[in-house]
């Protein structure tokens, strides 16, 4: 507890400092190979983490603590749901980066909390965007927690004007978040989106721009996707 070996945490391009008993840091099986292994963190007790995010790593370390983070995550402590949604993203890759699968199932049950993806598709899309833009690098578990929430979207034909507008926004933007997007939908449709193994969002985004050229809707666009897909399914059939 308390009497064991105190670390610094020196976190983020900030380089904001955050200090933490071994015992309570080793609950993360990476932490305690840092700690007790032969590195020169064991020597210094010093430990630089300049690729994470400074306040999910102070997050994490209370929830080592206290086994809560009762400061973080919040509607207020983000500033609405697009920020606290964001801020809790990001806790879930601290929580998946150092092994600490309890504090990813509490996180997940929290972000459940503030995304509704059925009562507000438009403040849902607004968040992943706002999430998907937040960072580099996705994570994988972050990505395919959006994907099991986007898949909940209404069917195009029963998006309202505004809610094709935010997402035709999401689409246009390319990167990750667009082939996330149209990969949640086209499982709905039981599509196999055999070219999201070599240039999706070149697929994507060429697809997106001639049904808009043509004046089509969503509709057109996850139908163009279908054509693509079914003339790749052919050619490897032959």
């Amino acid at each position: 507890g308390f009497d064991s070996q105190i670390f610094t945490l020196i976190v983020g391009r900030e380089e904001k400092v955050y200090t933490a008993h071994a015992t309570y840091l080793c609950q993360s099986p990476v932490f305690e190979k840092i700690c007790y292994g032969h590195f020169q963190e064991s020597q210094t007790f010093e430990i630089r983490l300049p690729e994470d995010e400074p306040q999910a790593i102070r997050a994490l370390i209370q929830y080592l603590y206290t086994g809560r983070f009762l400061d973080y995550g919040t509607i207020e402590s983000g500033r609405g749901p697009a920020g606290a949604a964001t801020q809790l993203a990001d806790l879930l890759i601290m929580a998946d980066k150092y092994q600490l699968h309890d504090l990813q199932i509490l996180v997940a049950k929290n972000l459940d909390a503030i995304i509704d993806v059925e009562e507000r598709p438009i403040d849902f899309l607004w968040i992943m965007q706002a999430t998907y833009a937040s960072v580099t690098e996705l994570d994988k578990s972050r990505r395919k927690h959006f994907k099991n929430f986007a898949s909940q979207l209404p069917k195009p034909n029963l998006m309202g004007k505004s809610l094709h507008e935010v997402f035709d926004e999401c689409i246009s933007g390319g990167g990750v978040l667009a082939i996330d997007l149209v990969s949640a939908l086209c499982l709905d449709y039981h599509i196999q989106l055999r070219s999201l193994r070599s240039n999706p969002e070149k697929m994507i985004l060429d697809a997106f721009a001639m049904v808009k050229a043509s004046g089509g809707d969503l509709n057109d666009f996850l139908s163009k996707i279908y054509a693509v897909e079914l003339k790749k399914s052919a050619r490897s059939s032959e």
